[in-house]
C-alpha cells in the first residue's frame, strides 16, 4: 500500500510539471515581423500565434515550411482582432511542405507577390481574412494552390477590389496533375476592374496542361458581385469539378468549362441588371458535364451555351496531342436539365462558330421565359436530345421542335422573395420526362418529388438555399 501511494504522488507530481509548460507553449503574442517569423519556426502542434493590431511588413516572403499540426492540435496564426492585422510591402506567406495549419483574421494589402501560396501541403485553411492587394501594373495571383496542394479549405474571406490582371485565387498543381479535393466556401468577391489581355479570371481551376487531371475540387456558396475582369468569372481547366450554390450578380463573363470532363454545375443563381452588358451565365466545352438547378435572370450575354469546338478529342477524350490542350474541345454527352432563364436576352444555345459540333448532348425540362431573342437557338445541327422543356415569350427554337422537346406554354411564374417560382397553376409542375436521377432537389434545397420542369419545384417545405447576400459571406459570415 505504501509504495501504491509513492507512485502515485509521483505520477501526480510529473503530471503538474508537465501541464503549465505545455498551456505556456500554446500561444505565443507577436507585435513585429521579426517576432512573427521566429514563432512561427518555433511552432509545434497545438501553438496559436496571436498577431497584434499592426503592419507587418517583410522584404521577402514569410516561409512556413515543413510545419505540421495535427487535425487535434493545429498550429494556428490569427490576427488579435480581426482585420487589424495588416500583411503589408513585402511580405506574404509561402506555405510548403506542410499540414494543419490556419491562418485566421489577416488583411492582406501586400504589394509584387501572392498574399499566400499554398505549395503542396494539406488541411491548410484560411479563414476570415481580408485581401485587397496593391496594384503595381503587374499580372499577379492573389491566392495560390499548388504543388501536391489537397484538402485544404478557403473560407470566409473578402476578395477585392482589384484592378490588376491575374487570378484572385488560382488553382494550380505539378507534372500534370491538378491539386485535389480543396474546397473553397463562404467567400466574397467583388469589384475586379476590366482588363484588355486575358487572364482575370476570379477563379482558375486548373491549366490547360493540367485539363486530363481530375480536380474534385469544390467551389461553393460564394457570393461574385461586378468581378469584370474578363469573360471567365470562374474557369475550369481540369475534371470532377463541383460549383454549386453560389450567386452571381452582375458580373461580365460567365462560368466557362474550359477544359477538362465530368464537372458539374448546379444550384447556383444567376442575375444581372439587364442593363450591363456581357453578363452571362455558362460557357461549355469537353465532355460528361452537368449543368442543372440553375436560376438565371436578366442577363445580357449567353445563359447557357454548349459551344461548338475547334478541335475534336473523340468521345473519350483519347485522342490528343499536348499541343491540343489549348484549344476548345468538341462536346460530348452534355446534360443541361431543369435550369431556369428569365427575362434575358438568350436562352439555351446549341452550337457556335467552331466547325465541330456538340454530340449526344441532352437538354430537358428546362424553361426559358424571354421577351426578346429565339429560347433555344440551335446554331448547327446536332444529334441533341431535347425533352420537356418550356419556352415562352418569344420565338421558341429556329428549326421545328415537337411539344414534347418544348412546350410552348406560360410556365405561369409568381414573385416570390424576389425569384420568378412556379405558381399552383403551373403547367410545369410534374412536367419533366427522362430519367436524370442527379436532380434530386431544386434550387431551394427542397426534395423532388415528380419533378417539376425547371429549376424550382413547386413546394411547402422549408427554404435550404437561397440567393446569398453579403451578410451570408465573407469575413463576418456565419
Amino acid at each position: 500500500m505504501k509504495n501504491q501511494t509513492i507512485i502515485l504522488a509521483l505520477c501526480l507530481c510529473l503530471i503538474s510539471i508537465m501541464l503549465p509548460v505545455t498551456a505556456a507553449a500554446a500561444t505565443v503574442n507577436v507585435s513585429t515581423t521579426s517576432q512573427l517569423i521566429t514563432a512561427i519556426s518555433n511552432a509545434a502542434p497545438g501553438t496559436t500565434i496571436v498577431l497584434d493590431d499592426g503592419t507587418y511588413t517583410n522584404g521577402s516572403a514569410i516561409s512556413i515550411n515543413g510545419k505540421n499540426g495535427t487535425s487535434a492540435n493545429l498550429i494556428t496564426i490569427k490576427a488579435a482582432n480581426r482585420g487589424k492585422a495588416v500583411i503589408s510591402g513585402g511580405a506574404s506567406f509561402n506555405i510548403t511542405n506542410s499540414s494543419y495549419i490556419t491562418i485566421d483574421g489577416l488583411a492582406f494589402t501586400n504589394t509584387g507577390k501572392s498574399a499566400v501560396v499554398i505549395n503542396s501541403s494539406n488541411n491548410i485553411r484560411i479563414t476570415r481574412s481580408k485581401f485587397a492587394l496593391k496594384e503595381d501594373g503587374t499580372t499577379l495571383k492573389w491566392l495560390v494552390l499548388t504543388g501536391t496542394a489537397h484538402h485544404n479549405q478557403i473560407d470566409r474571406n473578402e476578395f477585392g477590389p482589384r484592378r490588376d490582371l491575374g487570378q484572385m485565387i488560382s488553382m494550380d498543381g505539378t507534372n500534370g496533375q491538378v491539386v485535389q479535393n480543396n474546397t473553397i466556401q463562404l467567400n466574397y468577391f467583388h469589384d475586379s476592374a476590366p482588363q484588355a489581355e486575358n487572364g482575370g479570371e476570379t477563379i482558375r481551376v486548373g491549366l490547360s496542361g493540367l485539363s486530363m487531371s481530375d480536380g474534385n475540387n469544390i467551389i461553393q456558396r460564394n457570393l461574385f458581385v461586378n468581378c469584370d475582369a474578363e469573360n471567365e468569372i470562374i474557369s475550369v481547366k481540369s475534371g470532377h469539378n463541383t460549383v454549386r450554390y453560389n450567386t452571381f450578380r452582375n458580373n461580365h463573363g460567365q462560368v466557362t468549362a474550359r477544359h477538362g470532363n465530368n464537372n458539374s454545375f448546379y444550384g447556383n443563381f444567376f442575375f444581372g441588371d439587364g442593363s450591363k452588358a456581357g453578363v452571362g451565365g455558362f460557357r461549355i466545352y469537353g465532355t460528361d458535364h452537368k449543368i442543372y438547378n440553375n436560376y438565371m435572370e436578366k442577363l445580357t450575354d449567353n445563359a447557357i451555351q454548349l459551344d461548338s469546338g475547334d478541335f475534336d478529342g473523340g468521345p473519350d477524350s483519347t485522342e490528343y496531342t499536348s499541343s491540343d490542350l489549348t484549344k476548345h474541345w468538341r462536346e460530348y454527352r452534355v446534360q443541361v436539365t431543369n435550369n431556369t432563364i428569365v427575362n434575358s436576352t438568350t436562352g439555351v444555345i446549341i452550337g457556335g462558330t467552331h466547325p465541330y459540333a456538340p454530340v449526344d448532348n441532352r437538354v430537358a425540362n428546362n424553361i426559358v421565359k424571354n421577351t426578346t431573342g429565339t429560347l433555344y437557338n440551335e446554331k448547327m445541327t446536332t444529334n441533341t436530345v431535347l425533352e420537356g422543356n418550356i419556352g415562352y415569350g418569344s420565338t421558341i427554337d429556329n428549326v421545328s421542335r415537337s411539344s414534347s422537346e418544348i412546350r410552348n406554354i406560360d410556365p405561369k411564374f409568381t414573385t416570390v422573395s424576389g425569384l420568378q417560382k412556379l405558381a399552383s397553376s403551373s403547367p410545369a409542375i410534374d412536367g419533366s420526362k427522362g430519367s436524370y436521377a442527379f436532380v434530386t432537389d431544386d434550387m431551394d434545397g427542397q426534395a423532388r418529388s415528380n419533378n417539376d420542369v425547371g429549376a424550382d419545384e413547386y413546394s411547402t417545405a422549408s427554404i435550404v438555399r437561397a440567393p446569398l447576400t453579403t451578410s451570408d459571406v465573407g469575413v463576418n459570415a456565419p
